[in-house]
């Protein structure tokens, strides 16, 4: 999934104050800190499941041959390599 830039400082402005309002936790470390570490985060799971579908697109190429010959279902075949993928990587999509 693609997220502006917008975006992610959204989202982690919403998790910041999650965080603040959480009366178990207590930041430590400056509000821009916090913030940037947030951000960084997101980046990097992005950047993650870029990286997975790269692997799903380079498996479904290997095996378009057969895809098309089954008739399988492109979009269905690729939701699923990309959930065994993730889960070999141990990344929660």
């Amino acid at each position: 999934m693609r997220l502006s830039k917008r975006k992610i400082e959204y989202l982690s402005a919403k998790i910041l104050n999650l965080l603040q309002d959480n009366a178990r936790i207590h930041i430590t470390s400056s509000v821009d800190l916090t913030t940037r570490a947030i951000e960084d985060a997101i980046y990097a799971d992005m950047r993650l499941e870029e990286e997975i579908d790269e692997e799903v697109d380079v498996l479904l190429g290997q095996h378009r041959g057969e895809i098309e010959a089954l008739e399988m279902d492109l979009g269905v075949l690729r939701a699923k390599i990309k959930r065994e993928v993730a889960k070999k990587r141990g990344f929660t999509l």
